[in-house]
C-alpha cells in the first residue's frame, strides 16, 4: 500500500503547497484510511499519534492547525468538532496532477517530519535528485536559512540524501572577488553511481549546457566551516556609513559571522523610526540588485536554449524532443518564446490559452477554467518542441487560434463577442445570470481580448521592466555615492535631513 504524494504539495508557488507538519499529518492520515477511504479518529487520539511539539497544548494546537490548513487547501474534508474527544470523520479530496507512491513501511521510517519533507521533494523527481540553491530549499522547508541549513545536515547526517558540492566556474560573481559556483545537487543514496557517471560526463564536456546552468551563489554551503567574506564592507567598522552594497553583501555573503554582525547593526539602527526606514529602503535596493542580476543570468541561460518552460516552482528547464515527454503539463506555469526568432527573450502562460472573460464591475478579467484547452496548448507545443525549431511569437498565436477554433466552433471569424457579469442587486440575480448564459450554450470571450491584447499586453510589461533594469544598473554606481549614510550610534540627528 502507499501514499499519493501530489507534486502540488512541494512546489512553493502551488496553492496547495505544504508545510512540513501539513504533508507529514497528511501521509499519517492517508495510512489511517477505512475501505470507505475514510478516517474515524479525534484530536486527543491524534495528538497521542503525532508528535510535533512536547508540550501537550502546542502539539494539539499544531495538529488542529494543520488540519485546517489541509481542509482551506482542498486536500481534505472533516467535520467541525467542539471537543477534542468528539468525533472527526475525514475524507480525501480529488486533486488533480501527478503523484509520487510512497510506501507506508517508507512513511513510518520517519519520525522527523522534515527529514520526511526532504525526502519527498527529492524523491518525487524521476531521476531522484534535485539541483537546489539554498534560497529554494528554504522557501520550500519556510524555515531560516540557518535552521534550513541545520535540516539539510541533518538528513545528509543520517543517510537520507546525498549531496554533491556545486562546483566553481571560471567566471566570477559580478562585484566579488569570488568564483561562481554550480547549484549543489542533492539526491537519494539508490542514485549515488547515476549521479557520479554525471559528473564524469560534465568533465568531458564542459561546454555542455545542460551541466553549466551557472547561478549566484547563495550560500549552498552546509560544512560547519563557514567561507570568510572577502569583498570589503562597512560592517564591522563602528560607527560606520553603511551603504546599499553593504546590504547586497549581507544578502548574499556565506559568511554566518559576518551576517550576525550585520544583523546585530540592523537590529540597533532599526529601533529608530527613521533608521528602519532608511534600512528597508538599502535593503530594498540590494533586493532589487540580487533580483535584476538573477534576470540577467536567466537571460543568459535562455540564450542557449532552442526551447524552455517555467515550472511552478520558478525553475526554468531547458526542452527538447529527449525530456518535454517527461514533464507534466500540470507542473508548468509558463512557455518562453523568442519575439524577434533569435533567442527565447519572453514568456506566456500556459492557462493565457483558456478563454478571457472580461467582469464590468472592476473591469476586470478573469481566465475561464477551460482545462482541456490548456491541455491541448500542451499538446501542440510538444509537437512543436521535437521539430527543434525555436518557439516564435507568430507560432504561439497559430495555436491559440486552432485551439479556440476546435473547441468553440461556433465563434465567428473577426467578430468581437464581448458578454460582460452585469451589476446584478444580489448574488442570486449573477447566479441566475449565469444559469441563463449556459443554458444558451454561450462561450462567454472576448476573441480580441484572448488573440492580440494578452501577447501585447505582456510584451509591453516585458520590454518596460527590460528598459528599467537597464536604467538601475546604469545609474546604480552613481545612487550609491548620493544615497544617505546611515550610521548605528546613539545619534541619528543626520536622520533628519530626509524629512
Amino acid at each position: 500500500m502507499y501514499i499519493k504524494i501530489y507534486n502540488t504539495f512541494t512546489n512553493f508557488n502551488s496553492e496547495q503547497k505544504l508545510n512540513a507538519n501539513e504533508l507529514y499529518l497528511y501521509s499519517y492520515l492517508y495510512t489511517l484510511q477505512t475501505h470507505e477511504n475514510k478516517v474515524y479518529t479525534n484530536i486527543d487520539l491524534l495528538a497521542q499519534l503525532i508528535t510535533f511539539n512536547s508540550k501537550k497544548s502546542q502539539n494539539i494546537k499544531k495538529i488542529k492547525d494543520s488540519l485546517q490548513s489541509l481542509k482551506q487547501k482542498q486536500i481534505i474534508q472533516l467535520n467541525d468538532t467542539k471537543n477534542n474527544n468528539e468525533l472527526m470523520i475525514i475524507s480525501f479530496c480529488t486533486i488533480e496532477g501527478g503523484y509520487e507512491p510512497i510506501t507506508y513501511e517508507k512513511f513510518r521510517s520517519f519520525s522527523d517530519v522534515y527529514d520526511y519533507y526532504i525526502y519527498i521533494c527529492v524523491a518525487r523527481t524521476k531521476e531522484k535528485m534535485v539541483e537546489f540553491s539554498l534560497w529554494h530549499w528554504k522557501s520550500l522547508l519556510e524555515l531560516s536559512k540557518p535552521t534550513t541549513v541545520q535540516k539539510l545536515q541533518q538528513a545528509i547526517d543520517k543517510g537520507i540524501i546525498c549531496k554533491r558540492e556545486g562546483k566553481y566556474t571560471d567566471e566570477e560573481v559580478a562585484g566579488r572577488k569570488q568564483k561562481k559556483q554550480e547549484k549543489n545537487i542533492y539526491y537519494l543514496p539508490q542514485v549515488k553511481e547515476k549521479v557520479e557517471q554525471k559528473e564524469n560526463v560534465a568533465n568531458k564536456s564542459a561546454t555542455s549546457s545542460n551541466n553549466n546552468v551557472k547561478t549566484v551563489q547563495e550560500n549552498n554551503n552546509i560544512s560547519a566551516d563557514n567561507e570568510q567574506e572577502q569583498r570589503e564592507h562597512n560592517w564591522y567598522v563602528k560607527g560606520s556609513e553603511l551603504t546599499a552594497n553593504d546590504f547586497y553583501i549581507y544578502l548574499t555573503t556565506n559568511d554566518e559571522k559576518l551576517r550576525k554582525q550585520a544583523e546585530f547593526r540592523i537590529n540597533a539602527i532599526s529601533k529608530n523610526e527613521k533608521g528602519k526606514y532608511i534600512v528597508e529602503s538599502l535593503m530594498k535596493e540590494a533586493q532589487e540588485k540580487i533580483k535584476d542580476e538573477q534576470q540577467k543570468h536567466e537571460q543568459e541561460k535562455l540564450k542557449q536554449m532552442t526551447n524552455a518552460v517555467r515550472l511552478k516552482d520558478g525553475t526554468i528547464v531547458a526542452v527538447d524532443e529527449k525530456n518535454i515527454d517527461t514533464i507534466d503539463v500540470n507542473d508548468v506555469e509558463r512557455i518562453f518564446y523568442s519575439y524577434h526568432e533569435e533567442h527565447l527573450d519572453y514568456e506566456i502562460e500556459l492557462k493565457s490559452f483558456q478563454p478571457l472573460l472580461r467582469i464590468e464591475e472592476g473591469n476586470k478579467f478573469i481566465y475561464k477554467d477551460r482545462q482541456e484547452m490548456i491541455e491541448k496548448a500542451w499538446k501542440l507545443y510538444v509537437d512543436h518542441v521535437k521539430t527543434n525549431e525555436i518557439f516564435s511569437r507568430e507560432k504561439g498565436e497559430k495555436i491559440r487560434s486552432q485551439i479556440f477554433k476546435e473547441f468553440l466552433p461556433n465563434l465567428k471569424d473577426e467578430t468581437k463577442t464581448k458578454i460582460i457579469y452585469k451589476k446584478k442587486k444580489d448574488e442570486s440575480d449573477i447566479s441566475e445570470f449565469i444559469k441563463e448564459e449556459k443554458k444558451k450554450e454561450r462561450e462567454i470571450i472576448d476573441i480580441a481580448a484572448i488573440v492580440v491584447e494578452e501577447w501585447e499586453k505582456e510584451e509591453k510589461e516585458q520590454e518596460q521592466k527590460v528598459k528599467e533594469r537597464q536604467s538601475k544598473l546604469n545609474t546604480w554606481l552613481d545612487e550609491i555615492n548620493k544615497k544617505q549614510k546611515v550610521h548605528d550610534d546613539d545619534d541619528l540627528s543626520f536622520l533628519d535631513e530626509l524629512d
